[in-house]
Formats: C-alpha cells, sequence, structure tokens
C-alpha cells in the first residue's frame, strides 16, 4: 500500500480499509491496525472514516444486509474492544512491576541511606573520642613536664642548699683550724714559765 508521508495515521488506516474492502477482504479494526501499521484508536478513526465516506458514495444497502454489517460491526467492535482490553490489562501489568520495582528501590535506597547515617554517625563518634584522648595526652604531657620542671627546681634548690652547706663547713672547718692553732700557741706560752719553775 502506497502512503504519502505527511498523511495522518487514521487517513493510512482508511485508505487500508477502502484496499481491503475492494480485495473483498474483510475490513475490521484489528486487520486494519495490523495492514496499515497504526495504533488501534487511530485503526478504529480510519475504519470510522472509510465507513462514512463508503455510505455516502454508496446506495443505501438492505435492512437484510445493514442487520449482517451490523452484525459483523458489533463482531469486529467486540474483538477491538478485546485486543484493547488485553492491551490495557499488559500495561497496567507492567505499571504494577514498574510501580514494585519503583518501591522496593526506594526500600533499597532508605536502607542505604540509614546505613550511610550510622556510618556518619560512628565516624563523628569516633572523632570525638580520638579528640578527647588527644586533650588527655596533651594535659598529660603538660602534667608531666609540669613536674618535672618542678622536680628540676627542687633539685637545683637542693643542690644550691647542699653547695651553701659545703661552704659554709669548710668556712668553719678553716675557722677552727684557726682557732686550733691559737690555742696551740697560747698554751705554749702558758707551759714555758711552768717548766723553768720546775727546773728550779
Amino acid at each position: 500500500m502506497e502512503q504519502h508521508p505527511t498523511s495522518s495515521p487514521a487517513q493510512r488506516a482508511a485508505d487500508a480499509s477502502a484496499e481491503m474492502d475492494a480485495a473483498g477482504a474483510k475490513v475490521t479494526v484489528s486487520a486494519v491496525r495490523a495492514r496499515a501499521g497504526v495504533s488501534m484508536e487511530a485503526a478504529r478513526l480510519g475504519v470510522e472514516q472509510w465507513r462514512t465516506q463508503s455510505r455516502q458514495q454508496e446506495i443505501p444497502m438492505p435492512d437484510t444486509v445493514q442487520r449482517i454489517f451490523a452484525s459483523a460491526w458489533a463482531s469486529a467492535v467486540t474483538d477491538a474492544d478485546a485486543r484493547y482490553q488485553s492491551d490495557r490489562d499488559a500495561a497496567r501489568e507492567l505499571v504494577a512491576a514498574a510501580a514494585t520495582e519503583a518501591q522496593e528501590a526506594g526500600k533499597l535506597v532508605d536502607t542505604e541511606a540509614a546505613r550511610a547515617e550510622a556510618e556518619k554517625k560512628r565516624a563523628i563518634a569516633a572523632e570525638e573520642e580520638v579528640a578527647r584522648l588527644r586533650g588527655q595526652l596533651t594535659e598529660e604531657v603538660a602534667r608531666h613536664q609540669g613536674e618535672r620542671r618542678l622536680a628540676a627546681e627542687v633539685l637545683e634548690a637542693e643542690q644550691t642548699r647542699t653547695q651553701e652547706a659545703r661552704e659554709a663547713l669548710a668556712e668553719a672547718r678553716g675557722a677552727l683550724a684557726v682557732l686550733q692553732e691559737q690555742a696551740a700557741a697560747y698554751w705554749n706560752k702558758t707551759d714555758k714559765p711552768r717548766n723553768r719553775d720546775t727546773e728550779e
């Protein structure tokens, strides 16, 4: 079937209906849809357009023919509705499946988000613990350094006092030696007259 590139889907369906009728084939919405390669709605519109044009061009059909045609039309409509219902059911199933997948994906995202939040909280807690331990270590180091400085000051003071005591002891020893010398000289002087008296 030759089709104009700019023809609408309904027009293509109407042309396909005319060609099928001319070939003696039964014109149904499903058959027109398959032949013209259009949607179900476009096929229905095309068949209606073809029938309207056919009624305008042809002489009125006898009642018997009209009844037969009406029966065939009802059958075609029923067939089209059945196919359309099947398509709708399939579409609904696809939508339901997509909704289920989206829900599962949402749950997975929520789970991952909760896990990430828990990891974040654990990381923050670990950082706070590290900061606390670092603070304690700094305090311990400062306290230890203070104790070392205090010990050094005490040691230095003790060394100073020891040195002063040594110097004082040395001075005392020197003074004692002088006193001993003076005493010895004194006793030597006083002993000489006594010795002379004894000799006489």
